[in-house]
């Protein structure tokens, strides 16, 4: 499978509790052109995020071992 790259991104938000921000999620380039802030001024990609979502282990232990992809332990 080839890798599929997603990155955090970087933006500027503007208002009262505006400020440089960053995403808490993770969007492929295809994915960010479809986001609201994508090619704002001040709206950067994170490479140094870079992950492969193919290979990417998600750590359940805070869902209490709960998967929604595969259900209860």
């Amino acid at each position: 499978m080839e890798p599929l790259w997603e990155y955090r991104w970087e933006f500027v938000e503007d208002g009262h509790w505006g400020g440089r921000k960053e995403t808490l999620h993770h969007m492929t380039d295809e994915e960010a052109t479809v986001w609201w802030a994508y090619g704002r001024k001040g709206t950067r990609r994170l490479d140094e995020t870079k992950r492969d979502r193919n290979t990417f282990e998600v750590d359940w232990s805070l869902t209490n071992g709960y998967n929604p992809y595969r259900g209860l332990p």
